[in-house]
């Protein structure tokens, strides 16, 4: 061969050498945006579906409004009565703040399962006998007290003289634990 084949030779393969690498460098620069193009489009996605998540959150945001207010504002009262001991002694205050005669009084606590909100019921049956005024201003801040409290039995008969009453109250107030998860039950039926 002479110089000029071989130049001719060296000039090819030079020539397929640049080519070659551009093939190389063109085909991962098409890598390269097809990469780019899928990302984008995950990302799309991944707006789409964060605007659909915060749709669905605010909807549920504004679904319990009305069930978190009422649990803001119930909170604190259910939060006075954790053990039955304090339902007694909320009984107890009533009675002496308004000076009344009780007749008799019972309490008696009943458990309930362990896990449901509701973790025992303390029953308060009391006989009480005053002047009418005073008895009903006392049911009335025993209700004001124990606003959770539930009036199973009420009878109101004349008492001794004509002015006082005799009331015979049964009455159910819950102990409500704020620690039990309400939905934990009802995923697992």
């Amino acid at each position: 061969m002479n110089g000029k084949q071989l130049a001719c030779v060296i000039l090819l393969m030079l020539i397929g050498g640049i080519t070659y690498a551009a093939q190389i460098v063109h085909k991962k620069a098409e890598l390269a945006v097809t990469e780019a193009a899928a990302a984008e489009d995950a990302a799309t996605a991944a707006n789409d579906e964060r605007g659909r998540a915060e749709i669905r959150k605010n909807l549920r945001k504004t679904e319990t409004d009305e069930v978190r207010r009422f649990l803001k504002t119930w909170t604190p009262i259910i939060a006075r009565f954790q053990v039955p001991q304090e339902v007694e002694n909320a009984v107890q205050m009533t009675l002496r703040d308004k000076a009344i005669f009780v007749v008799s009084q019972k309490f008696e606590t009943k458990p309930k399962r362990t896990g449901d909100i509701i973790g025992s019921n303390v029953m308060a049956n009391l006989v009480i006998e005053d002047e009418y005024a005073k008895t009903m201003n006392w049911l009335g801040s025993l209700e004001q007290r124990l606003p959770t409290g539930r009036v199973v039995s009420c009878r109101l008969t004349g008492g001794g003289s004509g002015r006082q009453v005799h009331l015979e109250l049964s009455m159910d107030v819950p102990i409500i634990d704020l620690r039990v998860d309400p939905t934990a039950k009802a995923g697992k039926k």
